[in-house]
C-alpha cells in the first residue's frame, strides 16, 4: 500500500477526506480504509483495478490516475523522512535504478526491466504474470516514474508508452525523458577556498585564524551559492525560451487555423447568403406556381362544371326518348330490338350517375354546395333504401341485413345522404362474393353511428390512407378486377364532412372491411335558414327521381347480363365462319362487349373466347389461334401482362395481337406496342374499322410466313449450289470410266483386270455421289421430335456446303471443345449455321478468318462463330433480330435470316447474341441446352400460314 497509497493521498487532497468517506461506504469494498491507510499491508491487482475504476468515476477525471502518480508518489506524504534523504544525496539515475531493483518489495504480480538507462532518458519494461483489465493502472506507474524530478524542483519527466500488455502487447514499454538537476558544486568549492583563505590569511597574521576563516568561509559559500544560482537561472531561462519558443510555435499554429476557420466562415456565410437568395428566388417561383396551380383548379372546376352540365342534357334526351320506347307494348319491338334498347338504358343510367358524381364533386370543391336541412329517420331511410339492393344480394347469394332500433332524427339534405349510403352499400356488396353485408346502426348522446360491414376482399393496409382522396382506388392495378373512377369514396367524405359528420374505414385483407360514418344530432351544425319548412316532423323516406336509375346503375356491372340481343346482330348470308376460316382468340371480361364483339366477329372467324387474361393465356397456348384481340384492363391478369407471356413463349412469340383499351394517352399505347403488340384499337371504336385491322394483321402474318419461307428456300439453294460443286468431280470420274469399261468388254480381247479397276472406280465415285446426297437430305430435312446432333459434325457440313463460296486465301479455324450431342432438330440447326457462317463469310475480306469453336458452359453447349470482318455499327446493334432489317445494301439479302435464326434457336430452348466491335469483327453466340430428352417434341417454327381471301366485304 505505500506505492498505492497515492490515489487516496490525492484523492483526499482534491476532494476532501469526508468524500472520500462517503465512496467507501457507497460501494462496500472489500477492504477498509483504515486497512488501505497501512503502508506495509498488500492489495491484490484486481482490488486496485476495482478501487481505479471507482475513483476516476468519482472524480469525474480521466487523467486522474496520471495525475495521482504525478502529485503524490514523490512527495513527504507518501515518501516520508526517504525524501529528504533523495533530495540531500540522491539522484534521478539511483531514484529509476533503486525503485526497479525494490519492486519486488512492493510489487508481487510483475517485474520491472530498465532496457537503456542515459543521460536525461530512460526505457523502461514491466511484465505482468497477472493479465490487466484496464489501464488505469498504467497511468498510475507512468504518473509514479514521471513524478521523480519533482523532488528538486524540476518539471514531471515526460512519459509515453510505445505499447500495452492490456492491448495485447508482451509487457508494458515506458520511454521517459527528463532534466536533471545542476549539481550544485559551486557553495562547496566557495566554501572549501574561503576557509582556505582564512588560513592563509591568519597564517601571514592578517587577523584572528577562527575570525579569518569563519569570515572568509561565509564568503566563499556565498559567492559560490550565487555562481550555483546564476546557473540555474540561466538554466531555468532556456527551458523557459525553448517553452516560450514552443508557445509561439503554437501561437503560429492556431493562427493559421484561426485564419482557415475565418476564410472558412466568409465562404459559409456566402454560401449561405447565395443560398439565401435561391431560396427567396424558389419560394417566389413555388408563389407564382401555387397561384398557377390555383387559377387552374379553378379552371378545371369551372371546365368540370360546365362539361358535366353539357353531358347532362344529351344523356337526359337519351335517357327520356329510351324510357319512352321501352313504355311502348311488347307488340311494338322484337324481343332482341327490345333487349338492345335495356342494355342502352343501363348504360346510359351508369354514365349519368357517374357524370352526376363528378358534377357533385366539382361543387363541393368549388363551395358552391348548398345544403338543405330536413330531419330525417335513419332506421326508416335505411330500410327503405335497402329493398332495390336486396336483389342485387340474391344474385350473388349474399345475406344483407339491417341491425338496430330507431334513433333520434339528424338534420340532414336528404337527396345527399341518400348518395352517401347507396355509395358505401354498392360498394360493400360489390366487393363481397359470400358471407353477408349487415348495415348496423346505434347511437350516443351527441352522434348516430352508422357502420357498413361486409366480408368480402378487404382493402390492403397501404391503401388505407388514400382511400378517400379523390381518384384513388384499392384496386389501382392494371388487372382491374372491379371497375370504379375513384371519385365516389371522395365524394362520401367531403359530404359528410359538409355535414359535420365524418366517417373512417377499418379492414383486413382477405377477411372484409367496416366503414364508420358519424352524423351530428340536433340542428347546432346547421343554419337556420338551410333548415326546411317541415323542420318538425322527420322523414322516413323522401321518394328520389334518381334511385331508381342509380341502383340500376349500381347493379348493372355486377349481374351477368344475357347476350342474345347482341348475339342477334344482323349478319351476312353466313351466319357462321366456314372451318377454313382463321381462329381468333377473343379475351374480354365484360359479358356485353364480349356478346357485342361476338356478334361482330362470328360471321368472318372461328371464336375462341376467354373472360381474362390468365384463361386467355392458357387456351392460346394451347389452341395457337391465328390472332388474338384482348383488353388491357381485366381481373386475374391484365392484357398487358397476358401480352408478356405471349412474346416470351416460343409458340406464340409470332401470333399476331391486337389490344383494346379505353387508354388514349400516348404512353399507353407506346408500351402496349413496346411489349410486343401489332396493333392498338381505342374504344369507343367501329366495327368495320375493327374488322379492317384484323384482316390487315392477318394478311401481313401470311406475307411474313411466306417471307420466312423464301428465305429457307434460298438456304436451301445455297445448299444444292455447293451440293452441285461437290458432286461434279465423282461424277464426272465416272462417266470417263464408262467409255474404258465398255472398250475391255467388247473389243476382240477382253481385259478383266481394266475392267475390275473401271468397276471399282465407278463404285467409289457412286459411294462419293450417294454420301453427298444423303449429307444434303440430312441437311435440309426437319421434323418435329428432337434429336441427338453432334455438334461437330453438324458445323464440318455446313463449312463443307459453303466451301465452294470460300475465296482461297480465306481461312476456317474450328476449335471443337464440346462432344456432347444437343437434342434439337438437326435440319433448323444446320440452317442456323448456313446462314451465320455466310453472314460471317460476307463481312471478311478474302484474306480474312473464321472461327468456329464449340464450348460446354454447365448445362449449355456454346457455338461461337467469330469473324475479323467491318463489324456491326453500334446503332444497329438492337435491329438485327427484327424482321426485313437488314445491313447489307438494297437487294442483297431479305432481312429475315437472323430473325429466322432467332426463332430457330428460341424454338428449340436456346438462346442467340452477337457481339460485334465495329471495325474489328463480329462474334455470334449460339447456346442450346444439353439436357437428353429423346421424347421432346419441338414446337412448330413457324404457325401454319396460308394465303387469304378477304372474308368480308365494306
Amino acid at each position: 500500500m505505500r506505492v498505492t497509497s497515492v490515489l487516496l493521498l490525492h484523492f483526499e487532497q482534491q476532494y476532501g477526506s469526508a468524500r472520500l468517506a462517503e465512496v467507501f461506504r457507497n460501494h462496500h469494498f472489500s477492504l477498509s480504509l483504515d486497512y488501505l491507510r497501512t503502508p506495509t499491508n498488500f492489495i491484490s491487482l484486481r482490488f486496485l483495478e476495482q478501487l481505479a475504476d471507482v475513483l476516476v468515476r468519482e472524480s469525474g477525471d480521466p487523467m486522474f490516475m496520471r495525475k495521482a502518480g504525478i502529485s503524490m508518489a514523490a512527495s513527504p506524504e507518501a515518501l516520508g523522512f526517504v525524501y529528504y534523504l533523495i533530495r540531500a544525496f540522491g539522484s534521478l539515475e539511483i531514484c529509476f535504478r533503486k525503485t526497479v531493483e525494490h519492486s519486488s518489495s512492493y510489487n508481487r504480480v510483475g517485474s520491472f526491466e530498465i532496457e537503456r538507462l542515459e543521460r536525461e532518458q530512460l526505457v523502461l519494461a514491466y511484465r505482468s504474470a497477472v493479465p490487466e483489465s484496464s489501464r488505469h493502472v498504467c497511468e498510475l506507474r507512468m504518473g509514479q516514474f514521471a513524478s521523480f524530478p519533482t523532488i528538486w524542483g524540476l518539471p514531471p519527466a515526460d512519459v509515453s508508452e510505445s505499447q500495452c500488455q492490456v492491448q495485447g502487447a508482451e509487457c508494458c514499454r515506458y520511454h521517459l525523458r527528463w532534466m536533471d538537476p545542476l549539481p550544485m558544486w559551486g557553495r562547496y568549492t566557495g566554501l572549501l577556498l574561503g576557509a582556505v583563505s582564512g588560513v592563509g590569511a591568519s597564517m601571514l597574521g592578517l587577523g584572528h585564524p577562527a575570525f579569518a576563516v569563519t569570515s572568509l568561509s561565509l564568503v566563499g559559500v556565498s559567492l559560490g551559492s550565487w555562481v550555483d544560482l546564476r546557473r540555474d537561472m540561466r538554466r531555468k531561462d532556456e527551458a523557459l525560451n525553448e517553452q516560450a519558443q514552443g508557445m509561439m510555435g503554437s501561437l503560429e499554429e492556431l493562427q493559421q487555423r484561426y485564419d482557415e476557420m475565418f476564410r472558412i466562415n466568409v465562404a459559409l456565410e456566402d454560401r449561405v447568403a447565395a443560398r439565401t437568395r435561391e431560396l427567396t428566388e424558389a419560394n417566389v417561383r413555388l408563389e407564382a406556381a401555387l397561384a398557377k396551380q390555383k387559377e387552374l383548379d379553378r379552371l378545371k372546376s369551372e371546365f368540370f362544371d360546365n362539361v358535366s352540365h353539357e353531358l347532362r342534357t344529351p344523356l337526359t334526351l337519351i335517357l327520356l326518348t329510351l324510357d319512352s320506347l321501352l313504355q311502348r307494348g311488347p307488340e311494338e319491338f322484337d324481343a332482341p330490338v327490345r333487349q338492345h334498347l335495356e342494355t342502352m338504358n343501363r348504360s346510359a343510367s351508369r354514365l349519368l350517375r357517374l357524370i352526376n358524381n363528378l358534377l357533385d364533386l366539382t361543387k363541393l370543391e368549388a363551395g358552391k354546395t348548398k345544403l338543405r336541412y330536413e330531419p330525417l329517420d335513419i332506421q326508416g331511410f335505411l330500410s327503405s333504401l335497402l329493398v332495390p339492393f336486396e336483389v342485387l344480394a340474391d344474385k350473388k347469394g349474399l345475406e344483407l341485413e339491417l341491425e338496430g332500433t330507431v334513433t333520434t332524427p339528424v338534420h340532414v339534405d336528404v337527396a345527399r345522404i341518400e348518395s352517401v349510403f347507396q355509395n358505401l352499400i354498392s360498394n360493400a356488396l360489390k366487393f363481397t362474393t359470400q358471407g353477408k353485408v349487415t348495415v348496423r346502426l346505434r347511437e350516443d348522446d351527441t352522434w348516430v353511428h352508422v357502420e357498413v360491414i361486409d366480408t368480402g376482399v378487404g382493402i390492403a393496409s397501404q391503401d388505407l390512407s388514400v382511400i378517400f382522396d379523390r381518384f384513388a382506388q384499392a384496386d389501382s392495378s392494371g388487372t382491374r378486377r372491379f371497375g370504379g373512377t375513384g371519385i365516389g369514396l371522395a365524394l362520401v367524405k367531403e359530404t359528410l364532412e359538409l355535414h359535420t359528420g365524418g366517417i373512417e374505414v377499418s379492414s383486413e385483407l382477405g377477411k372484409g372491411s367496416n366503414f364508420h360514418v358519424w352524423l351530428r344530432k340536433g340542428t347546432a351544425h346547421a343554419r337556420d335558414e338551410s333548415i326546411g319548412s317541415s323542420a318538425n316532423e322527420p322523414v322516413v323516406n323522401r321518394p328520389s327521381l334518381r334511385r331508381s336509375a342509380d341502383v340500376a346503375a349500381m347493379l348493372e356491372p355486377e349481374s351477368p347480363m344475357s347476350t342474345p340481343a347482341v348475339e342477334a346482330l344482323p349478319a351476312p348470308p353466313d351466319a357462321e365462319a366456314g372451318p377454313d376460316a382463321p381462329r381468333v382468340l377473343l379475351v374480354e371480361d365484360e359479358p356485353e362487349i364480349r356478346a357485342f364483339l361476338r356478334g361482330v366477329l362470328k360471321p368472318y372467324y372461328r371464336l375462341l373466347e376467354a373472360t381474362n387474361g390468365e384463361e386467355g393465356l392458357r387456351i392460346a397456348q394451347k389452341e395457337r389461334p391465328d390472332l388474338i384481340v384482348s383488353d388491357v384492363m381485366m381481373p386475374v391478369m391484365s392484357g398487358i401482362q397476358m401480352l408478356a407471356a405471349l412474346r416470351s413463349s416460343p409458340e406464340t412469340v409470332d401470333t399476331p395481337i391486337i389490344m383494346l383499351t379505353a387508354r388514349q394517352e400516348v404512353d399507353a399505347k407506346v408500351e402496349g406496342l413496346s411489349m410486343g403488340a401489332n396493333d392498338y384499337l381505342g374504344k369507343p371504336f367501329s366495327p368495320r374499322e375493327m374488322l379492317a385491322r384484323i384482316e390487315a394483321q392477318l394478311r401481313l402474318r401470311d406475307a411474313a410466313v411466306r417471307a420466312a419461307e423464301n428465305e429457307r428456300l434460298a438456304a436451301t439453294g445455297l445448299l444444292t449450289s455447293g451440293f452441285a460443286h461437290e458432286v461434279r468431280n465423282p461424277l464426272n470420274g465416272l462417266m470417263n470410266a464408262l467409255q474404258p469399261l465398255r472398250e475391255s468388254l467388247t473389243s476382240g480381247s477382253p481385259d478383266p483386270a481394266m475392267a475390275v479397276a473401271m468397276l471399282d472406280l465407278i463404285e467409289e465415285c457412286g459411294q462419293r455421289i450417294r454420301g453427298l446426297a444423303e449429307g444434303l437430305l440430312s441437311f435440309v430435312r426437319t421434323g418435329s421430335k428432337a434429336v441427338a446432333v453432334d455438334l461437330g459434325a453438324s458445323l464440318d457440313a455446313s463449312v463443307q456446303a459453303l466451301s465452294w463460296r470460300l475465296p482461297s486465301g480465306m481461312k476456317v479455324e474450328r476449335d471443337y471443345q464440346c462432344s456432347e450431342p444437343v437434342w434439337s432438330d438437326p435440319g433448323s440447326l444446320n440452317q442456323v449455321w448456313v446462314n451465320l457462317l455466310d453472314n460471317a463469310v460476307r463481312a471478311i475480306g478474302p484474306e480474312g478468318v473464321v472461327r468456329v469453336s464449340t464450348a460446354r458452359d454447365g448445362g449449355d453447349a456454346v457455338v461461337s462463330i467469330i469473324d475479323n470482318g467491318v463489324g456491326i455499327k453500334p446503332e444497329h446493334m438492337e435491329r438485327l433480330f427484327q424482321p426485313f432489317f437488314s445491313t447489307r445494301d438494297a437487294g442483297e439479302g431479305t432481312g429475315l435470316g437472323l430473325a429466322l435464326c432467332q426463332r430457330i434457336v428460341l424454338r428449340q430452348g436456346g438462346r442467340i447474341r452477337v457481339f460485334s466491335d465495329y471495325g474489328k469483327g463480329t462474334r455470334v453466340e449460339v447456346r442450346l441446352p444439353l439436357e437428353a430428352d429423346p421424347d421432346r417434341i419441338l414446337p412448330p417454327l413457324l404457325s401454319e400460314g396460308r394465303p387469304t381471301q378477304p372474308h368480308w366485304r365494306t
